[in-house]
């Protein structure tokens, strides 16, 4: 369902008696649920529909109708607009435990997508501080946001790894790389992303957040050689599995996401910047096989549900952008054209991938929140 659609449809429910109201939340709710939240699984039958429908979670952001309303004539195309942005990883020294982390020769210079997006996140902070918004980043430079290290989390990392039957020294040694790569996993994956969340949804409070990534592909089995296919895409919550389904928690974090607002936001927010991308790159929309995603609307290729971490987490309207393919011969050889430049302090390419990435986000922002 376009934007627009779902926006008519929700104006149509305020103006509804009360029981007949409850009963078209209802409805929307159950359809909103079969098409894009749990569109492979029957998600009405584990949760009550109709409770969901009374429910009122917390919404401490403003929709992009009532930012706009606010907007006096003279002020500034963006004023009124808090946007938070989550350069994506972490780079630096963690890029490696990260998975990303990556050159095809060694006369190439490293591609560290943390430092990609980081940069690509700065830039798109002063050009919409220059509109008039308030920007906040969640990092600002290629460290963790959380505060713990692999160490505080090294006893529960040991006992999530079964301890060799042998105490060979081979074994041992085994053993503790385990625990490693466990507790480093925790620290700089997933209990980052638990934390980042935690900042939005306690500290900064924005309007939106927007979460910044630069996507890659498989390599092929016989080589680490770059592949042909480029394309971008953009992620908001959804596509909730069975499985996922079947955890309390998770139930929760779907109620308050049905909820709280940030639903509509979200898929105008991302169908703008799906567009923006895709018109700034001249990319294909990415494909997904299987069934942990779904395209919700055919008529954005580019915007697709998808049940990750950081989306679930957050509470206000979050999209997740995943231009280009890093390890793409296309791609590859604009970073590495873009990196050798900014080494040497040289003019930027005209073609310059990080400011073709900037400027789609800022262009995707205005047209949701910028004055007419």
């Amino acid at each position: 369902m376009s934007s627009s659609l779902t926006q008519c449809r929700l104006l149509s429910l305020c103006l509804l008696p009360g029981c007949l109201f409850a009963q078209a939340v209802s409805e929307q709710i159950a359809h909103q649920l079969s098409t894009r939240y749990t569109p492979y699984v029957d998600g009405a039958s584990l949760r009550d529909v109709d409770s969901l429908a009374g429910q009122e979670a917390e919404a401490w952001w403003a929709t992009p109708e009532v930012i706009r309303a606010a907007r006096g004539e003279d002020a500034l195309p963006l004023s009124g607009l808090h946007l938070a942005l989550d350069p994506g990883h972490i780079g630096g020294i963690w890029a490696e435990w990260e998975g990303r982390h990556f050159r095809v020769s060694e006369a190439d210079f490293w591609v560290r997508e943390g430092e990609l997006v980081l940069e690509v996140a700065q830039r798109v902070r002063t050009r919409l501080v220059a509109l008039g918004a308030e920007v906040s980043l969640l990092r600002e430079s290629n460290e963790p946001v959380n505060p713990k290290r692999p160490a505080d989390y090294w006893t529960l990392a040991a006992s999530q790894i079964e301890e060799p039957a042998t105490r060979t020294l081979s074994a041992q040694l085994d053993y503790a790389l385990a625990v490693r790569k466990r507790a480093v996993k925790m620290a700089i994956v997933t209990e980052e992303l638990v934390e980042r969340a935690r900042c939005i949804n306690e500290v900064i409070r924005p309007d939106a957040l927007l979460s910044l990534h630069i996507n890659a592909a498989p390599w092929p089995k016989e080589a680490q050689r770059l592949v042909h296919s480029d394309h971008a895409h953009v992620l908001i919550f959804g596509c909730l599995s069975a499985q996922e389904l079947a955890s309390p928690r998770q139930q929760a974090q779907l109620a308050k996401k049905l909820t709280n607002g940030s639903g509509p936001i979200e898929v105008e927010l991302g169908t703008a910047l799906g567009h923006a991308l895709a018109e700034a790159t001249d990319l294909p929309a990415s494909d997904y096989e299987g069934l942990n995603a779904i395209r919700i609307d055919p008529e954005v290729p580019e915007l697709w549900a998808r049940n990750l971490l950081l989306l679930r987490l957050v509470d206000c309207p979050t999209v997740l952008l995943e231009p280009y393919i890093a390890n793409s011969k296309n791609s590859y050889a604009r970073i590495q054209k873009a990196l050798a430049a900014r080494a040497v302090y040289a003019p930027l390419p005209e073609d310059d991938i990080l400011i073709e990435y900037a400027d789609a986000v800022v262009d995707g922002v205005l047209r949701v929140y910028g004055s007419e």
